[in-house]
């Protein structure tokens, strides 16, 4: 049986492998705190592309914020598209906390952040209706710095998959409290945030690309190709990702001197 210190071990396996693959993942400065919720709110199950792209859609189609807390949820879901991920329930859960949050502050710019504490605020918005435990997390996190692990269906998706935790007997409140207990607060933004792209990268809803996954050797939900295959495969990728010699100029032929002619 696996022990919790495993089970970080493993994670720490995941953390280095995707580090190597993507990099450090940027950290964006939170400058709007509604502005933050309807990104973690609409960045679930959705590329990041598609986020920017609703994001706009739903400033062009809103006069504000406001305009948006009192639209009618079919509105928000037609404003979305049809085919974004999850629309219906998000343009349901958008109005509502909005709404809630303005009840009870009077506000749209959540200024009220800057006086709680870490707990505090983590705890406002778990209370609050319809706001699932990731995106209060998220929110604690990124706007008042606390220790979070947010785990929305992306990160139970992946991690679930690695057999690191167990989305169909855990909640996701579960889910979050083992992760925060094993993984430090200085990497837990980090290790997120890889796992989040790899979500949108490889690791997708349906069929995942388990053939150019970096933890497909580890991954026990892992779908590969026969070694043989799989070796030629990376050998193609690795030929096609490599930089191709640059082609040196060819030296201009020497013209051969003409021989001179006999004098008869």
């Amino acid at each position: 049986m696996q022990t919790f210190t495993d089970t970080m071990k493993r994670l720490e396996r995941v953390r280095l492998y995707l580090r190597r693959r993507y990099g450090d993942p940027p950290r964006a400065a939170v400058t709007h705190p509604v502005e933050h919720a309807l990104r973690a709110i609409l960045n679930e199950e959705a590329a990041g592309a598609q986020v920017d792209e609703a994001m706009e859609r739903l400033h062009q189609h809103f006069v504000d914020l406001n305009d948006l807390r009192v639209s009618r949820p079919r509105e928000i879901r037609d404003v979305l598209g049809t085919d974004f991920p999850r629309g219906g329930h998000k343009a349901r859960v958008i109005p509502r906390l909005l709404d809630q949050v303005f009840h009870q502050h009077n506000s749209m710019v959540w200024d009220f952040l800057e006086a709680m504490g870490k707990v505090e605020a983590r705890t406002y918005f778990e209370k609050l209706e319809e706001v699932r435990p990731f995106v209060a997390a998220v929110l604690a996190r990124d706007c008042v710095g606390a220790h979070a692990f947010p785990v929305d269906n992306d990160v139970a998706r992946v991690l679930g998959r690695l057999g690191i935790v167990d989305p169909a007997k855990e909640s996701e409140a579960k889910m979050q409290d083992l992760l925060e207990r094993g993984v430090k607060a200085n990497r837990a933004y980090e290790v997120h945030g890889l796992v989040k792209r790899l979500a949108e990268d490889l690791c997708v809803v349906g069929t995942p690309v388990c053939a150019r996954c970096p933890l497909g050797a580890m991954c026990p939900s892992a779908v590969l190709p026969p070694k043989g295959k799989r070796r030629k495969a990376a050998a193609k990728a690795k030929a096609r990702a490599a930089p191709k010699p640059a082609r040196e100029p060819k030296a201009a032929a020497k013209k051969k001197p003409k021989a001179a002619s006999r004098k008869r």
